[in-house]
């Protein structure tokens, strides 16, 4: 047409090169998501970490600035007279009377315990997960409602001796159970299966197939012991 555009050459590398910018960038800001979401995570970790230190608790301590002595710059003298008079530096303790080294080893410690029972609850509660788990399998399976073939065996077992077609088998099984409903196919298979196991018999006459449940051989009945009559005495 007149008024369509013609895609050149030139249109088309400046697409390619827009569309592969577009996905750098949302590449990029991927990235850059997931790098975010894991600083503050940290960041509330250590936040958390930092709360529950001792050292937190109460008034901070102001330091002192101490004065920063050139490496390179000439060391002042010190007149000995004077010497005795400076009094030496304190170390420098927090409101309750522990050093900053001492508090970060304890809040380290206090991590590391928080640290070691959350990892000891985790297998407890993966435990009782696994549990329920199988309490839940074990109702299922007590509760199971029964096969296809079960319910075709009950049917057919009410008329033993008597052939009938897939399509009566199926008009019964949807009268028995509406629920369980189901295709002439579907029907037909269970049926062969329950055949293959020989718990059913299989015919055909005309080109119709019949299935019957077979009749239950009768027991015989126990044979009476029959006494020998005893001679009658002789007469004397």
């Amino acid at each position: 047409m007149a008024n369509e555009p013609v895609s050149t050459p030139t249109q088309t590398e400046y697409t390619d090169h827009l569309a592969a910018a577009l996905a750098a960038n949302q590449a990029e800001q991927a990235v850059l998501t997931g790098r975010l979401n894991k600083l503050q995570g940290e960041e509330k970790w250590l936040a958390a970490a930092l709360a529950d230190t001792p050292q937190h608790v109460g008034a901070e301590p102001t330091l002192s600035p101490e004065p920063v002595q050139s490496a390179r710059s000439t060391p002042p003298v010190v007149d000995d007279t004077d010497a005795a008079a400076v009094p030496l530096p304190r170390t420098e303790k927090t409101a309750d009377g522990a050093a900053p080294a001492k508090k970060a080893t304890t809040a380290k410690k206090t991590a590391a315990k928080k640290a070691t029972a959350k990892a000891g609850a985790a297998p407890a509660k993966k435990a009782v997960a696994a549990k329920k788990t199988a309490a839940a399998e074990a109702k299922e399976t007590a509760t199971a409602e029964p096969t296809l073939g079960q319910l075709l065996g009950a049917i057919l077992s009410k008329q033993p001796g008597e052939p009938k077609k897939v399509s009566e088998i199926q008009s019964e099984l949807e009268a028995a159970h509406p629920e369980r409903a189901t295709s002439v196919q579907t029907v037909r298979n269970a049926l062969q299966r329950l055949v293959e196991k020989e718990e059913l018999e299989r015919g055909s006459q005309q080109g119709t197939v019949f299935y019957t449940w077979p009749v239950p051989e009768a027991t015989p009945a126990p044979v009476a012991e029959v006494k020998a009559e005893e001679p009658a005495p002789a007469a004397v």
